[in-house]
């Protein structure tokens, strides 16, 4: 029996470009991407690219979030908003319930999801 020698992790990348892809050909389809902050409360939306919005976010941030979970190709949905609609952000994504910053979710980009007609 001959196994195939395979370095860590290269299953995860692969996996990784894959949901890149489909995010990418979900936004081709849509075409309307958005930031998280854009997303109206109990939407429910494909996350794209994390990245800092203005460039005064630290690089940090973007791998804060995507150690929380928040990589391409990801199912997000927005739960609620804090007081006045403002901040904190509570966002569902995987089995884990986060509170963002309105900063935090600027620098993540979505697709929306079309919502089922019925």
């Amino acid at each position: 029996m001959y196994l195939k020698y395979q370095p860590a992790g290269t299953k995860q990348r692969a996996q990784d470009v894959e949901r890149t892809r489909g995010a990418a050909r979900a936004s081709e389809a849509h075409g309307s991407e958005m930031t998280l902050t854009d997303l109206k409360t109990g939407a429910t939306a494909r996350v794209v690219s994390v990245a800092s919005a203005d460039g005064a976010a630290p690089k940090e941030l973007g791998r804060r979030l995507a150690e929380l979970g928040f990589l391409p190709g990801e199912a997000v949905r927005v739960v609620a908003r804090g007081l006045l609609a403002r901040e904190p952000i509570a966002v569902r994504i995987g089995t884990g319930t986060f509170a963002l910053r309105l900063f935090e979710a600027a620098c993540i980009r979505v697709c929306p999801e079309p919502t089922p007609a019925g």
